[in-house]
């Protein structure tokens, strides 16, 4: 399986990426992802899931975010109590024939809900309010909503794409970092879910302790930007022993990262997951800069790979991050010991 993701990312997803990055995420990027059996890592082993991000994210930064959408969604409906639902949809979206999004993280910003979900009749709701940040619109077939609902609950809800799309209700970010994911924001008008379209409910509190416990591990995917960033450097012979000894420090970044995320418990060692989260951000975004260095000023064009790879490192720096995120970084102290 992972040997025809990565035929997939070498013949396809690498090759074009620079030119992905200007006009966007083609479908057919996902459709090809999903016939190599990558759509269907959500619930199989996660080590498998993080390799697969990891050759994803080398190949093409923005692919692997529209790409990583899927996974949540997947697992939720697999997880779900509503047969109705997992017979309908988890076959289509394990096989990748259903491509999925994910509206979720606004459950995690504080401030007054984004998103509320009102019940109504024979076990149905209705949701107002926008989607702050909607990744792969016009890409995913279906989208996981999340919405807080009465009783400190969080009501999660996969609808149809064509649903959110109301007039005038898509609002289409300005990116100057990722701006190939087709990012948007989408106003919700009492917009009606069925009882069949509920995943699952839960109390706020027990979804934000998981979520935020999941948020300090390392991302699968700044692993996978650190190989493209190396790569792209072994060609520049002033960059070699860079590009060698990076390698050497995202390996070593790596396995305590992942150690982390197999042998301790989700809500022990936080600070050490924060901390080692920073200090591989960090070396992402120094890898990007010596990229820059190593290419020169023809690296100032916005259709460069060494411009490309900058911009998803600083997307790999806010991806996710919290207050607790930005003060590990504000606080790194060690990192560059192990560089030049």
């Amino acid at each position: 399986m992972l040997s025809e993701t990565s035929r997939v990312a070498d013949e396809l997803l690498s090759p074009s990426a620079d030119r992905t990055a200007r006009d966007g995420v083609p479908r057919s990027h996902l459709d090809a992802l999903g016939a190599s059996g990558a759509l269907g890592l959500a619930t199989r082993n996660p080590a498998l899931l993080r390799r697969a991000t990891e050759i994803v994210s080398a190949a093409d930064g923005a692919t692997w975010f529209v790409y990583a959408q899927h996974h949540q969604p997947v697992r939720a409906v697999a997880a779900s109590d509503n047969r109705i639902l997992r017979d309908r949809w988890l076959t289509p979206l394990l096989t990748g024939r259903t491509l999925s999004g994910h509206a979720i993280s606004h459950l995690a910003r504080p401030g007054p809900p984004a998103i509320t979900a009102t019940p109504g009749r024979y076990g149905g709701w209705t949701l107002n309010g926008r989607i702050p940040w909607l990744t792969g619109w016009g890409l995913a077939d279906v989208v996981l909503v999340g919405a807080v609902a009465p009783d400190d609950r969080v009501l999660f809800a996969l609808l149809p794409s064509e649903d959110l799309d109301a007039p005038q209700a898509v609002h289409r970010h300005t990116l100057w970092s990722m701006a190939a994911t087709h990012a948007v924001a989408v106003d919700l008008h009492s917009v009606a879910v069925t009882r069949d379209q509920v995943v699952s409910t839960a109390r706020h509190e027990d979804w934000l302790n998981t979520y935020l416990h999941h948020n300090a591990n390392t991302h699968p995917a700044v692993f996978g930007h650190l190989r493209a960033t190396t790569r792209y450097l072994g060609r520049y012979e002033a960059f070699k022993g860079w590009a060698d000894h990076a390698t050497l420090l995202a390996d070593r970044l790596r396995g305590h990262a992942y150690g982390l995320i197999d042998t301790r418990p989700a809500h022990e060692a936080i600070e050490e997951r924060l901390a080692t989260r920073a200090a591989v951000v960090d070396l992402a975004l120094r890898s990007a800069a010596a990229c820059l260095a190593a290419s020169g000023a023809r690296a100032m064009g916005s259709d460069t790979t060494a411009a490309r790879l900058m911009g998803e490192a600083a997307f790999h720096l806010v991806h996710g991050q919290t207050p607790r995120a930005q003060h590990a970084y504000a606080h790194l102290t060690d990192v560059r010991t192990g560089m030049p």
